[in-house]
């Protein structure tokens, strides 16, 4: 009789550890599922971070472009208004009209006249 309850008691056993071990597996599959949605949220969130980093590189070298094109601009004004000042000091004229080159230098005209 002990053998049969034994065996009873053994087979049981048996099934509730198969039950279990049944258990664990779709935990485990679960998990994996889990783990590969969350590998997949990662690798789309290392995109959109690598497109960030991307389009700030682009903005920094158009606004290093931008700076340098107006560096430009600001000794190219400098540089005229040098000229200007220059021909003012040498032209001996207080309240005279303002020298042809002078003139030229304020409209921005960058060509001499044909005649004088």
């Amino acid at each position: 009789m002990m053998d049969k309850f034994g065996t009873i008691g053994a087979l049981l056993v048996a099934i509730c550890l198969g039950w279990y071990a049944s258990s664990l597996s779709d935990d485990l599959d679960t998990a994996q599922e889990a783990n590969g949605k969350l590998v997949k949220a990662l690798e789309s969130r290392d995109e959109t971070i690598g497109a960030l980093k991307g389009a700030a590189d682009a903005d920094r070298r158009a606004t290093q472009e931008q700076l340098k094109i107006e560096q430009q601009k600001r000794a190219k004004a400098d540089a005229e208004n040098r000229t200007l000042r220059d021909a003012l000091e040498h032209s001996g004229c207080n309240n005279q009209r303002l020298p042809d080159d002078a003139l030229r230098i304020l409209r921005r005209e960058t060509s001499t006249p044909a005649s004088p």
